[in-house]
């Protein structure tokens, strides 16, 4: 059976992890794209991409399967563009980290003749892997190794392509589950996304009110474990927070309505220490059932 060609657009921490696990699975021949020929020259060399191009009309051209793998709010345009270049057939899926506001999107792009036409779909997916590191040369072919893959799934999706696509993450070792949009974004609104905005913050907030010259000697494990993500890259992040706004307002008002509550119990040890030993229990369960 002849080898099918797979386009990522972006081949970065994520991009570059499938397009190695999808390379060890000899399944795919993995076309890499994008703007910077240097990136992509370290991504062949990486055995991230089994060839690559500058070209977006050439490199998504002979692609059964697109994976779009740029900061979300350009995912739409991303498509918009590679649309009048796509085989007839071809399925286009994401990595974002928001399903809501992409779908939205994407599927008005999608109104367009020439997609209709030509038969394109888009299954919405994302990722739950990665690290604060960008850049392909942080990638792994064990990334997404039981991870999980959270996939879209709409009353008018088409099954074929949605096989496909998880059929592709299964490829890498992730699990799939598959969620509605709106049961995802209020998900990772809390799991994900707030944290971000915790850890920028923090950083912020110690550095201007720093009470010692020489505080940086007593930032030891907790604040470096609390703000780790805060290294992620803060263009990704910003784009993001803001088209997860509504979801993560949420997520922070309940945040710190725990916060003020905690804050009335300061005094009283005894209150204090079933708040931390709640949480103790409900993070072992958590991390340990996934639910």
């Amino acid at each position: 059976m002849k080898m099918k060609k797979l386009a990522i657009i972006g081949v970065g921490l994520i991009g570059g992890s499938l397009g190695m696990a999808l390379i060890k699975s000899r399944k795919y021949r993995v076309i890499g794209v994008g703007r910077h020929k240097e990136k992509l020259i370290l991504a062949k060399k990486l055995n991230a991409v089994d060839e690559f191009t500058t070209d977006f009309s050439k490199g998504v051209s002979s692609a059964d399967v697109v994976i779009v793998c740029t900061p979300v709010d350009i995912i739409d345009k991303t498509i918009k563009n590679i649309l009048p270049y796509l085989k007839k057939g071809a399925i286009v899926s994401d990595v974002g980290s928001v399903k809501g506001k992409v779908l939205e999107k994407v599927k008005t792009v999608l109104k367009n003749k020439i997609a209709k036409r030509n038969n394109i779909c888009f299954i919405g997916a994302h990722p739950m892997a990665g690290s604060e590191k960008t850049g392909v040369r942080f990638a792994s072919e064990n990334l997404f190794k039981d991870a999980t893959v959270v996939l879209v799934k709409e009353k008018l999706t088409n099954q074929d392509a949605f096989a496909q696509i998880k059929n592709i993450w299964q490829l890498t070792g992730a699990r799939i589950k598959m969620f509605d949009v709106k049961s995802h974004d209020k998900s990772v609104a809390l799991i994900s996304h707030l944290p971000h905005l915790i850890a920028f913050n923090l950083c912020n907030m110690v550095k201007k009110l720093k009470q010692a010259k020489d505080i940086s000697s007593l930032l030891a494990g907790s604040f470096k474990d609390i703000t780790r993500v805060a290294d992620s890259n803060p263009r990704d992040w910003a784009a993001i927070c803001n088209m997860n706004k509504e979801e993560l307002k949420k997520a922070i008002n309940i945040f710190i309505k725990y916060l003020n509550e905690t804050k009335k119990k300061l005094g009283d040890i005894k209150a204090l220490e079933k708040i931390y030993s709640d949480a103790k229990s409900a993070r072992l369960k958590l991390l340990q059932t996934g639910a």
